[in-house]
């Protein structure tokens, strides 16, 4: 091999390190999980359809996260949401009551709420559900209750523990009433037809309450709201898995901005055109085979930012309370035990 051969080769050689080198020293560009997040499937509109066919974006696809409904579990509320979540049959539960949350901690169960969904105000429309009774009912406070039946979206979560207190705070306990399930769709349907004396929904709110209401013929049960109750907090969230967060914690800090950045879609167009969301709402419920007429009593989760994270005191109050009642030893479990917000990315005004 002559010279100039020579110095070609190791010129070429050099070169070949030197690059080699270079990309062995760059970052390598970050990957997004290919896992899909199971969510339980709903009848009526979810909030990435809302959000889809206000903007005609896809917020969870633009955000690298696939969506995997599940449609094969009845679930009626929290409760059943998070035992389906604690169970591994979905992965990121529907929003949720604290005391189920509380009661599955307490006995091991490793979950997590990350996303707080809705916030009672005496101004706002969550935590304004009290009880409906008919008309002509014998009911007219809330002592009146004692050998009633009422329906509750399901047992163990919010409806089920606001009316446990408001009948303590009135000398009364939950042994003197009968609670029955019903799915909240169904609810006015037991009112009528007198299976039932009075409903609760799930003490928040919401679109069959205020049908409900809109209806006629029913009236309200004074002091049995659940702003009356407990006052203004943060009422309930959204959980995932704990061993789900540890394997995938890029795929759940996609998922939570995500649902944050659409909530917000949805919040900002409800404010600007809310006939506009609703008719949105309403095409989805005709698309999905729901009541399309539910679109009218449609209304946002409140959205400010002082009202985005969880706060150790939207726990601790239910921590008391369930204290008080025997139901935990004190320091048995703490508010950080239940939520973190170590994934919501908080969005300024």
């Amino acid at each position: 091999m002559n010279n100039k051969v020579k110095v070609l080769s190791i010129g070429f050689i050099a070169i070949v390190i030197a690059v080699g080198g270079w990309f062995a020293l760059k970052p390598a560009a970050p990957k997004t999980e290919n896992v899909a997040v199971r969510e339980l499937e709903t009848t009526i509109p979810t909030q990435w359809e809302l959000a889809e066919k206000l903007t005609g974006r896809d917020i969870l696809a633009e955000e690298g996260v696939k969506r995997e409904p599940v449609t094969t579990i009845q679930s009626t509320g929290g409760t059943t949401a998070l035992q389906a979540l604690l169970a591994n049959n979905i992965d990121v539960s529907s929003s949720s009551a604290w005391p189920p949350f509380l009661n599955i901690v307490a006995r091991g169960g490793k979950i997590k709420a990350l996303i707080g969904t809705a916030v009672s105000r005496q101004d706002n429309e969550c935590g304004q559900s009290p009880l409906l009774v008919l008309e002509d009912s014998s009911v007219h406070t809330i002592k009146d209750l004692v050998g009633k039946r009422i329906a509750v979206n399901v047992l163990g979560a919010e409806a089920d523990y606001v009316i446990r207190l408001y009948l303590k705070k009135n000398g009364l306990s939950i042994s003197q009433v009968e609670l029955v399930v019903v799915p909240e769709e169904k609810e006015e349907q037991m009112l009528r037809t007198r299976q039932v004396d009075a409903i609760a929904f799930s003490t928040t709110g919401g679109i069959f309450f205020d049908l409900t209401a809109a209806n006629g013929g029913v009236r309200k049960i004074p002091g049995t709201s659940n702003f009356e109750t407990k006052g203004e907090t943060m009422l309930s969230g959204i959980g995932f898995r704990s061993d789900f967060i540890e394997k995938h914690p890029d795929t759940v800090r996609r998922f939570v901005h995500a649902y944050v950045s659409s909530r917000r879609i949805i919040w900002d167009a409800f404010q600007k055109d809310p006939e506009r969301v609703r008719k949105a709402f309403a095409e989805i419920c005709v698309k999905k085979g729901s009541n399309p007429r539910l679109a009218k009593f449609f209304r946002t989760t409140l959205w400010t930012p002082e009202h985005q994270l969880i706060a150790d005191k939207d726990i601790q109050w239910w921590l008391d309370r369930f204290i008080e009642d025997g139901l935990l030893k004190p320091g048995q479990i703490k508010p950080s035990d239940i939520y973190s917000n170590e994934f919501y990315p908080v969005f300024k005004k």
